[in-house]
């Protein structure tokens, strides 16, 4: 007979392994218990709100104007993995093609209110008395941080395969002759990016 694992159960057990395997009490930003306890916190502020996945209706998420233009067309090309940011392009391609990333119109595992609420939080829109979200992650150095060599990006952009490392995660600043050389100009064959990120994510900061 397949066991049957409560919330609580798995917490606790959680706890049990944690402290036969390092001798103590695991800290609350600890991944798989703070996850949880995440996970558990959405559902409850998205009970009785039946707007909760939405910005102009739902009364605890800010509003934020983040483009006064082409929102639908940009929102399009982030859909489509063409936003000109490779590490951004290759996740949203990666979930086309797989169903398993974080995007709730597409994952095959789709939970509502912790998608909402995830979004909520990384886009400053929410809950940031309880979640520090003033640093806005820059997409060139966390791919570099987190893909130095370029393989995932390689990967799921293919156009890009032959771009040296150095212009990997900001093509458009590749010379053009570096460009025919890996044969992708940027702008044809690759999208010139859809916003400037640094002047971007200072202006929705202030």
């Amino acid at each position: 007979m397949q066991d049957t694992h409560t919330k609580q159960t798995f917490y606790w057990q959680l706890h049990d392994l944690f402290r036969a395997v390092h001798g103590g009490e695991p800290p609350a930003s600890e991944s798989l218990t703070g996850q949880l306890i995440w996970r558990e916190y959405f559902y409850t502020m998205s009970l009785n709100n039946q707007y909760y996945g939405e910005m102009a209706r739902n009364k605890i998420c800010l509003d934020i104007p983040w483009r006064e233009k082409d929102i639908q067309k940009d929102l399009d090309m982030w859909k489509q993995g063409k936003t000109g940011y490779p590490f951004i392009d290759a996740a949203m391609r990666q979930l086309l093609a797989e169903g398993l990333k974080h995007f709730l119109y597409y994952l095959l595992d789709a939970d509502w209110s912790v998608c909402a609420g995830n979004w909520m939080w990384v886009s400053s829109s929410a809950f940031e008395q309880l979640l520090d979200c003033s640093h806005c992650v820059c997409p060139v150095s966390y791919g570099r941080r987190l893909d130095p060599d370029g393989e995932y990006v390689r990967r799921y952009i293919p156009e890009l395969r032959n771009f040296p490392v150095e212009y990997l995660y900001e093509p458009w600043k590749a010379p053009l002759e570096v460009q025919k050389k890996a044969g992708c100009i940027i702008g044809q064959r690759y999208p010139e990016r859809i916003v400037d990120h640094s002047k971007a994510s200072h202006k929705n900061r202030q």
